[in-house]
């Protein structure tokens, strides 16, 4: 099935390992043209190359990768400018960058949530005003928020938990606003997803028996699941295919999440 990417252009932050590589391959090998950001500049160089060859094969202009921080406004100024004037503007934003910071209440200084309100919802909040009028030139466009499904119930750190349900809260309000100027807002929210370097890759190694505890009791297909399948989802709801599907949270997570909404 051709999912009408091909010739697009998608902007996807955090994407030079884990789930974020994974979807800027994933959206690369529909043929699109891809831009993505990370702190670690040899990573990014690293990435960005990878791209350019996936997304060039399969009928893509190529990839532009900037070594940043998603909750510095002006580079990602920069950057959504520079993928305007090479590739023409952004269809896709993949505001895939967050973090979880560990601690109870009394442990964690303001300092603590400041930042991870600053990663997990404003960097979105900032670089959807960015995009959207890019967007609605073009037609309009899909702005995909990287949730959690500790954003949909009870679970994880205090800060994430907080953050990311308020992320969750942000994309029904947007998609709300955006409708009208033909731009679909959604969320995904992954459950537990091992990858190489990744959190749950560090914890397992740790203590093999937490590992073997913690997949009897939370994940009822006996693993965890993999950033591919995460990306999947991404394709998805970047494709103008659906079209109808806007405001909405889709968990990726096996069943692991026990939220009936």
């Amino acid at each position: 099935m051709d999912l009408g990417l091909r010739g697009k252009v998608a902007l996807i932050t955090g994407a030079t390992r884990g789930l974020g590589r994974a979807m800027a391959e994933a959206l690369a090998a529909e043929g699109m043209s891809v831009g993505i950001c990370a702190r670690d500049a040899d990573q990014v160089r690293a990435a960005t190359a990878a791209l350019q060859q996936i997304s060039s094969q399969h009928g893509g202009q190529g990839a532009i990768g900037r070594a940043c921080d998603a909750t510095h406004s002006g580079a990602m100024q920069q950057l959504v400018d520079e993928l305007a004037n090479r590739f023409g503007g952004v269809d896709v934003l993949v505001n895939n960058a967050g973090a979880a910071r560990p601690g109870a209440l009394a442990e964690l200084p303001e300092s603590a949530w400041q930042e991870q309100f600053d990663l997990n919802l404003f960097a979105p909040v900032r670089l959807a005003r960015i995009v959207a009028p890019i967007m609605e030139k073009r037609g309009g466009g899909s702005i995909i928020n990287i949730g959690s499904i500790y954003g949909r119930e009870a679970g994880g750190p205090l800060t994430y938990n907080a953050s990311k349900a308020a992320l969750h809260s942000f994309t029904k309000m947007l998609a709300r606003e955006f409708a009208p100027r033909a731009i679909r807002v959604n969320t995904i929210a992954p459950g537990s997803i091992l990858f190489p370097g990744g959190v749950w890759e560090t914890i397992f190694k740790e203590s093999p028996a937490f590992e073997k505890d913690f997949i009897a009791h939370e994940l009822p297909a006996g693993r965890l699941g993999r950033a591919d399948e995460v990306a999947y989802a991404v394709v998805m709801l970047a494709s103008p295919h659906a079209s109808w599907i806007t405001g909405t949270c889709i968990p990726v997570d096996g069943a692991q999440g026990r939220s009936i909404l």
